[in-house]
Parts: C-alpha cells; structure tokens; sequence
C-alpha cells in the first residue's frame, strides 16, 4: 500500500470502498489524509535529511578552515611574501640581506596607503591574501 494504489482483498480500491462505506465526507477526509502523509510527512522527512547534509558540509568546512588558519607555517610564510611585497614596492625601504635580520628596522616602517594600494593589486600579494582566507572584499 506505500507504492501505488491500495485496495481491499477483493481488489476493490481503498479509496471506493471508502466512499461506498462511509460516505463522501469520509472519502474527502481520507484524501486530505493521504494528501497530507504523501506531501507533508515525506517533505519535512527530506527537510530533515537535506538539513543535517547541509549542517555536516558546513561543519567540515570550519574544520578545514580552522585547520589552514591554524597552520603556523602557512601564515609564516605568506606574511613574509606579503611584507615583502610592501618592501619591494615602497620607493623609500628596502630589506638589506635577510629579512630575519632586520626585523627590528621592519618593525618601525610607516608604509603609506599608496604602497598598500599597489600591494593589494599585485597577483603574489593576492595569492597569499587568499591563502590566508582574507575576503577578495578586504583586499
């Protein structure tokens, strides 16, 4: 009776029986059941299943998320490419040898918005931008 038509044992359809026993109104209230089990309980079913789908893949994507954000040589080195990339593209500083050895200098630099604006248009400041999970809107 779940798939296709349900009829009594003599091969007479649920739905006629129903009528030629009980009446029109038990027939009318017998359809809104039915109406009401095929459609209302079978898509709150699907709600539930499509739900927690979404929840688990949302999940999981914190997860990698919170994994690459926590990944201390990824933002190791993309801070190093991108403070690089300010260094090479300010006119007035520059990274004499390692950059290890002149973090102290580093540190003190005042880089004006101009030379921000010209790193966050360069393609390598942009991909380490993007592998640190910054919004392109950020950028």
């Amino acid at each position: 009776c779940s798939f296709g038509d349900c009829s009594t044992s003599g091969g007479m359809p649920i739905f006629e029986h129903v009528h030629n026993e009980y009446g029109a109104v038990a027939s009318i209230a017998y359809c809104c059941f039915l109406f009401t089990i095929t459609i209302g309980l079978f898509n709150v079913i699907s709600a539930i299943f499509v739900e927690s789908t979404m929840a688990a893949a949302s999940s999981l994507e914190r997860s990698k998320k919170r994994g690459r954000l926590a990944d201390e040589h990824l933002w190791n080195t993309r801070i190093t490419t991108l403070i690089k990339r300010l260094m090479d593209l300010s006119p007035d500083h520059s990274i004499p040898g390692k950059m290890s050895e002149s973090v102290d200098e580093i540190f003190h630099v005042a880089v004006p918005g101009s030379v921000i604006d010209l790193v966050v248009q360069d393609s390598v400041a942009i991909a380490a931008l993007d592998d640190l999970d910054i919004d392109p809107e950020d950028h």
